[in-house]
């Protein structure tokens, strides 16, 4: 049976797994368009895309079917539709929907980000307003001239856009795909063993793995090497606690497996401050 305790720290795991992947998404544009408003006759059939679409409805009515779910967004509402997911649409009266919308890739290393987190399809934008500023900058960086900042122009605006889609999800509602099991599973044992976490060959025997297909596997799935992950999740805890806690900071070193001046060394690597100087500046 599974324990509340266990229970948090598998979701705590959950939400470190889905950090590490966001952390690594590339979006590029293949679409972008000013707001439409459809036809009476906007209607397809149940098919897949090679692409991501987002919407923000602004007016009007219509029908979505996203695998076998029936949706019917409303105005204010930001609609997100997976890659390679099988989508149908229809106009249901002549009421039709007046949307921004755009076609992107979204991937984490060479997957689409539907393969790795489940998003809601539908959620009501914290900013409607912002959202359609946001989806204006798109297009406006799309149309710009082409030159050597323009992708750059376009993917922060593409970014930004998608950020406030994740902000408009309710909390818990963005999760691992089910076969991401194994991910949180390495990622929970690792956090729960900061301090006394054996060599990577060792960690490797324990989690099921030989030590070449654990560091493919873990390479690929999270794009850091096994050291650099667990001196990075090392050194983030320390950030928390350095932020939330007046635990003195010889404490916090042993509590992640350092000595003090260990610690404080690799810190500053990570973080381009001392430990002391995070602490003053974000508390």
């Amino acid at each position: 049976m599974t324990t509340p305790l266990r229970t948090e720290q598998q979701t705590a795991a959950d939400q470190e797994t889905i950090r590490s992947y966001l952390d690594r998404l590339r979006l590029d544009l293949v679409v972008a368009a000013r707001i439409t408003k459809v036809h009476r006759e906007w209607s397809r059939p149940l098919q897949p895309d090679p692409f991501t679409r987002l919407y923000l409805i602004l007016e009007g009515e219509g029908r979505l079917v996203v695998r076998d779910q029936e949706l019917y967004p409303k105005p204010g509402e930001l609609v997100y539709l997976p890659a390679d997911v099988p989508v149908s649409y229809e106009t249901i009266s002549d009421n039709v929907f007046r949307k921004h919308w755009l076609h992107f890739s979204a991937l984490i290393g060479d997957r689409d980000i539907g393969e790795l987190l489940t998003l809601p399809y539908i959620v009501p934008s914290k900013a409607p307003e912002e959202a359609a500023a946001l989806f204006e900058q798109v297009g406006a960086a799309d149309r710009d001239p082409p030159g050597l900042a323009t992708p750059l122009r376009l993917r922060s605006a593409l970014t930004a856009l998608f950020a406030h889609f994740l902000d408009s999800v309710p909390p818990g509602d963005v999760r691992l795909s089910p076969q991401q099991t194994s991910e949180s599973e390495i990622v929970q044992y690792i956090q729960e063993n900061l301090a006394t976490l054996p060599s990577v060959e060792e960690l490797a025997g324990r989690l099921g793995y030989d030590l070449p297909a654990f560091l493919r596997h873990f390479r690929t799935e999270f794009g850091l090497s096994p050291k650099q992950y667990i001196k990075r999740a090392k050194i983030e805890w320390a950030q928390r606690e350095l932020a939330a806690t007046a635990r003195p900071m010889e404490e916090i070193a042993a509590a992640v497996g350092m000595d003090q001046s260990y610690f404080s060394k690799v810190f500053r690597q990570v973080s381009s401050v001392t430990p002391s100087a995070y602490r003053k500046l974000y508390r």
